[in-house]
């Protein structure tokens, strides 16, 4: 089962207060390449359950929110500490390039958290 959470302007400040990593997927759609993305990122969810927390926003249904992080092109994925992003990756990527990128984030995130405090208390 699917641990992607649809993330909207109305949960996103409880999502950002996870105490885990969350890396967020903005896609539109009728993106190709963001469905292409979704059962990789759809997987690597079920895998990286209680260490990663995974979340898609509909840049189309959430133009604010999309905007307010810079998103210009779809899809992006966000990696968020703390409520602040952390890394960035834009268009499709391989099962093996995530996999890399979420566990460099898993290795920073451990540092970020003792760094900073959280963005929503």
């Amino acid at each position: 089962m699917s641990q992607i959470i649809k993330a909207t302007s109305s949960n996103w400040k409880d999502l950002m207060k996870s105490e885990v990593p969350v890396v967020v997927e903005f896609y539109t759609p009728t993106c190709p390449f963001c469905r292409q993305l979704t059962p990789i990122l759809d997987k690597l969810s079920r895998e990286y359950a209680g260490r990663l927390k995974f979340a898609m926003v509909d840049a189309s249904m959430e133009s604010e929110l999309a905007l307010g992080y810079g998103i210009m092109g779809v899809p992006t994925i966000k990696f968020f500490c703390a409520g602040r992003p952390i890394g960035e990756m834009v268009g499709l990527r391989s099962e093996g390039e995530l996999r890399a990128s979420l566990e460099d984030i898993l290795k920073r995130y451990r540092r970020c958290v003792s760094e900073s405090s959280p963005l929503y208390a």
